[in-house]
């Protein structure tokens, strides 16, 4: 049985793929012979699409990257990579996800070193597979 609670996300943090599919933007891309997407927050005026880093995920076969940094005082709010309790996979942790007593260890830059830079790389054709997959 699928938990409702595990499909949650931050509107702007992981709807944009659900809303690719039910709009048809996925199907369009794919008819076009695009394979992989670049995204980026409109607010990252640093963002860029590096053909290294492109070249790279491709050559990797992942169907996902994320482009991270080393976390600082100021990225303290920010969302960071952190381990799942159960596997040890890499996820992505926002404050909104965050209860209040846990603030302190979410903001703790010791514990967790990286942030997610929201430049994330996207293999559109696994993207697809993986929604016709869960159906």
């Amino acid at each position: 049985e699928k938990d409702p609670s595990h499909e949650w996300c931050p509107p702007g943090h992981g709807d944009l793929y659900p809303a690719m599919k039910g709009s048809g933007t996925l199907d369009k891309l794919l008819e076009k012979g695009f394979k992989y997407m670049f995204v980026s927050n409109s607010d990252n005026l640093g963002a860029t699409m590096d053909l290294k880093i492109l070249a790279h995920f491709a050559a990797s076969g992942a169907p996902f990257m994320m482009e991270v940094a080393d976390r600082t005082e100021a990225d303290k709010k920010g969302g960071h990579l952190a381990r799942a309790k159960e596997g040890g996979g890499l996820l992505l942790r926002e404050v909104a996800q965050c209860t209040d007593e846990d603030e302190k260890a979410f903001q703790d830059i010791t514990k967790y070193t990286f942030f997610n830079t929201n430049n994330l790389w996207v293999d559109i054709v696994a993207l697809k597979e993986l929604f016709e997959k869960a159906g």
